[in-house]
């Protein structure tokens, strides 16, 4: 049997982070990291490549150092950069990852994509992959991955690389420096009786530990003789918990969890209206020059239903989550703590 040797690229990010550890649980000996910097808490059994995927010669040095047959793409922008800054990395990177693959014989390549390339800012109810690209998209981070998701699908099966894109929506889990601290700082500062929109609309969240294991499943899918093989290979496919709750269920539940009382009574601002806001204080703060605390991405964000179908990966990459919401929160909220533990007074800071 012919292992694999593994470049995470993003490897130090919150998805590669954990991508990297399923590999070492499971026995991998050839794992490797491509990132800007490295990561939190470097494994000393684990390379790690100081490189910009902007530069086609850091990817190829990468990849002939690892002496990959496999590379795991997670490295992005983030939203609300600069849309060249989202050009370079997120479409221009891609192309140089797939073009240095191709190049250095690399046979496997899954991408990172976003649920929300096919997200236009309307509802959505158990959309599947035959849903088209938005158009327009929402922002410039769903259209530039969008695009890049092109780029590795159109890929697949020339100069001998196999490639397969996930679609993860609404990541969270432990070592998560987005969702799970801003949801938590909602509750510390008293803001946990404000609520956007109706609470109305279903959204998808994955577990990050969920969406590690599927890249896995999808790299081992991407072999020939693999049975699955033909039904991995140049597709696309949502990965989410399968478990779409309200919006503002999700961040009350880590609330719960961490020990904070849920407020009795929830003043809630209709979407319209928050929509508004949003506009009015992003247009103040753009003359002021500071950061809105409200923004229209974030009404659309917790207003909207989102929520898809993970039936074709449940057939073609056996994908099951295995931890669910509420076991997902109780580990984060346990993460969060831990990171906030205050070493004077021994508290939550």
């Amino acid at each position: 049997m012919i292992t694999d040797s593994y470049l995470i690229v993003g490897g130090s990010g919150l998805l590669g982070q954990h991508i990297v550890e399923q590999l070492l649980d499971r026995g991998e000996e050839n794992v490797a990291i491509l990132d800007v910097s490295q990561p939190p808490s470097p494994n000393p059994v684990v390379p790690v490549y100081v490189g910009d995927i902007t530069n086609v010669g850091d990817i190829v040095s990468a990849i002939e150092k690892s002496h990959a047959t496999c590379v795991i793409h997670t490295a992005s922008s983030l939203p609300g950069k600069p849309r060249h800054f989202q050009e370079q990395v997120n479409i221009i990177g891609t192309r140089n990852i797939v073009q240095a693959a191709i190049s250095k014989g690399i046979t496997k390549l899954v991408y990172t994509s976003t649920a929300s390339v096919v997200f236009a800012g309307k509802d959505q109810h158990n959309v599947n992959e035959t849903a088209p690209y938005a158009n327009p998209h929402v922002d410039d981070y769903n259209e530039t991955k969008a695009e890049a998701e092109k780029v590795v699908l159109e890929a697949s099966g020339k100069g001998g690389l196999y490639t397969t894109s996930l679609r993860p929506a609404g990541l969270f889990g432990p070592k998560d420096r987005l969702t799970i601290p801003s949801m938590m700082g909602v509750a510390q500062s008293g803001r946990a009786h404000l609520q956007l929109g109706d609470n109305e609309n279903l959204f998808d969240w994955t577990y990050i530990g969920n969406a590690a294991k599927a890249h896995l499943l999808a790299a081992d899918r991407l072999s020939p003789n693999h049975p699955k093989f033909r039904l991995v290979a140049g597709q696309a496919f949502f990965i989410t918990n399968g478990d779409p709750r309200p919006w503002w269920d999700f961040p009350r539940l880590l609330w719960k969890t961490g020990g904070y009382k849920i407020p009795e009574k929830t003043t809630v601002i209709p979407k319209y209206a928050a929509y508004a806001i949003a506009t009015l204080m992003e247009f103040f703060c753009w003359a002021l020059r500071r950061k809105p605390s409200l923004t229209r991405m974030t009404v659309i964000y917790c207003c909207t239903s989102r929520w898809c179908d993970i039936s074709k990966a449940r057939h073609a990459l056996d994908y099951n989550p295995d931890v669910s919401i509420e076991e997902g929160a109780k580990i984060s909220v346990e993460w969060w703590k831990r990171e906030h533990q205050s070493p004077s007074t021994g508290g939550i800071s």
